[in-house]
């Protein structure tokens, strides 16, 4: 087992027992929240607690250490904040008078995550271990290299083509619809709980009991607005069920193919209009489109049933459709059908050539798309190359036919605005808070720090770093992760014999050396000047890290001659080889 007292309790690597963590910049004494577990505390005698990484109306998760299996974790505490209270002894009590509340919840997020561990699911964040303890309930989860679907897509321009889409998604579409048919609706399937992986695949997180999705009850709710169904609202008539995570799965798709978040469920029910930039609708196929518009219907009568339909509906085209990329009016206008009527019919060798240019640009974009998946997105790891295979047409049927997903507008552009990254290399990370109060461009991005490393360019604690260059422009609130530099990996040592301690340790410091590691010790030399250092280890001018000990050796000699056989009356007698003072008689 590993010596936990090395590790970061805030990124879980070995730091080194240095009081702030080289890897994170986390700092060691910094306390956890009021009401959650402190860090250091130890769970079912194998799971050691970090920091707090978040918390909602229904649980707090840390990040964790198996020493079992000397791996990072993420444990999820079932704390309801409504229902319960942290005694002194951190076990978890029940708030007064919400004792069927807490109840009710404890027993569906044991239940959820119970079957999660049970049951391997592609594509779905799996659940290590589930137990019992301190009143309440604790599952674990693998702690795995992901950033979340936001950050992904805003990373890579905001969308993704149809064929990078359904790459990522088709296979989690797949295992939507395993975790219905085992009794289990998500209900909050959104870019902050879709996860994308260095392996290239997409990983369903945030499953939580019903309440915590729900608006309008006894738990403090948390839901996705433009992703939330119309019947997470409480609305009269509206029922849930695997419709429910059809909804948010195809408000994901429409974020991830349109660049903007369907509007919020409860404002369509007056007004259930959405406008599709040009260059978008006619770029999508149209069972894409057409799917889409089902998924999306307001009323669970009218919407897709479930997933697996939903995914054959993606992914089946009508043989009948000659040009897969439709005109815009035949899918959106909303008197598609009259204006379909009343277009001319194309003349034969016109209908050719749109089916061979079509194709042609199909088989480019694919090609590009994936290109540049390869190159920028993932680097070395490919997405999986293979496709999910189409069921029978006949599922297909089963879905509700509409004729428009939204009024279609041709003017329309994506509302977002963007911001030039400024540059922030050779700066204090500490700095940066202070800019973002006096400047307003930097207060429109989140900075965080991702990593410390060595650098011959930059000084010992100034940003080398920045997760996106300057000048590119992103939207608000983007994060931008810098690398703090740790300075030369190694320097000449300077020469500071004949320094006092003082000025020595403030020259090694200006260096870039630990305060902590430079030691004084005494030497005496009558033919010196007094007080200053007579050596140093290393030698002046070795080449050395530093976070290497260095060792001052400051002479003792006071200026003074001194008579090592006189000591001011008092004579030194060695008896059987021990010391003893006499005091003389007067």
């Amino acid at each position: 087992m590993l010596n936990t007292d090395r590790l970061c309790l805030g990124c879980m690597n070995d730091s080194g027992e240095e009081k702030v963590c080289p890897f994170c910049g986390y700092d060691s004494e910094t306390k956890n929240p009021e009401d959650t577990l402190p860090t250091k505390f130890w769970l079912n005698d194998r799971y050691l607690v970090g920091k707090v990484l978040s918390s909602n109306g229904e649980a707090i998760n840390y990040i964790g250490w198996d020493n079992q299996e000397n791996s990072i974790v993420t444990i999820k505490e079932y704390f309801p904040l409504s229902a319960a209270h942290r005694n002194p002894d951190k076990t978890v009590s029940i708030v007064e008078g919400k004792e069927y509340t807490f109840n009710e919840g404890l027993l569906s997020f044991k239940e959820i995550n119970e079957i999660l561990r049970d049951n391997e699911i592609p594509c779905v964040l799996p659940v290590n271990a589930v137990f019992e303890e301190n009143g309440t309930i604790y599952a674990i989860f693998p702690n795995i290299a992901a950033i979340p679907l936001r950050e992904f897509l805003t990373k890579n321009g905001g969308t993704l083509e149809w064929e990078q889409t359904k790459l990522l998604f088709v296979p989690l579409i797949e295992a939507v619809a395993k975790v219905n048919s085992l009794g289990i609706i998500h209900r909050g399937i959104s870019p902050e709980t879709i996860l994308v992986g260095k392996d290239g695949k997409l990983h369903l997180t945030g499953f939580a009991v019903r309440n915590l999705r729900f608006a309008n009850n006894d738990f403090t709710t948390q839901i996705y607005p433009g992703y939330a169904a119309p019947e997470q609202y409480n609305i009269d008539g509206f029922e849930e069920g695997s419709h429910t995570d059809v909804y948010s799965l195809c408000a994901i798709l429409f974020r991830t193919l349109i660049g903007t978040v369907p509007p919020e469920a409860t404002s369509r029910l007056n007004n259930d209009s959405m406008t599709i930039p040009a260059r978008f609708a006619e770029a999508i196929p149209r069972n894409v489109l057409a799917s889409l518009a089902n998924g999306l219907q307001v009323n669970p009568k009218e919407r897709t049933a479930n997933a697996e339909i939903f995914k054959t509906a993606l992914t089946t085209v009508d043989p009948q459709e000659t040009v897969v990329h439709t005109t815009v009016e035949d899918t959106y206008s909303s008197n598609s059908k009259k204006k379909k009527n009343e277009k001319k019919q194309k003349s034969k060798g016109s209908t050719a050539k749109y089916i061979i240019i079509s194709a042609l640009c199909t088989a480019l974009v694919f090609a590009v798309a994936f290109g540049i998946l390869a190159k920028t997105v993932f680097k070395d790891v490919f997405f999986p190359a293979s496709e999910a295979t189409s069921s029978p047409a006949e599922s297909y049927s089963e879905a509700p036919s509409v004729d428009q997903l939204g009024s279609y507008d041709s003017d329309a552009v994506e509302n977002v605005k963007l911001y030039s990254v400024p540059n922030i290399l050779g700066k204090y990370f500490s700095d940066l808070a202070e800019l973002q109060e006096e400047d307003e461009l930097y207060e429109k991005f989140t900075f965080t720090i991702k990593d410390k490393e060595y650098s011959d360019k930059y000084p010992k604690g100034t940003i080398c770093s920045q997760s996106i260059k300057a000048g590119e422009e992103v939207q608000k609130e983007t994060e931008i992760k810098v690398v703090i530099s740790l300075g030369p990996k190694e320097i000449k040592i300077a020469n500071v014999v004949g320094l006092t301690p003082d000025a020595a340790k403030l020259e090694l410091l200006k260096q870039g050396f630990l305060y902590d590691n430079i030691t004084i010790e005494e030497m005496y030399n009558s033919e010196k000047e007094p007080g200053t250092i007579l050596e140093q280890e290393p030698k002046f001018g070795s080449s050395v890290n530093t976070e290497v000990g260095v060792k001052l050796f400051v002479n003792t000699y006071t200026g003074e001659s001194q008579d090592p056989t006189q000591n001011d009356g008092v004579d030194t007698a060695m008896d059987d080889g021990t010391n003893a003072t006499t005091i003389p008689v007067q």
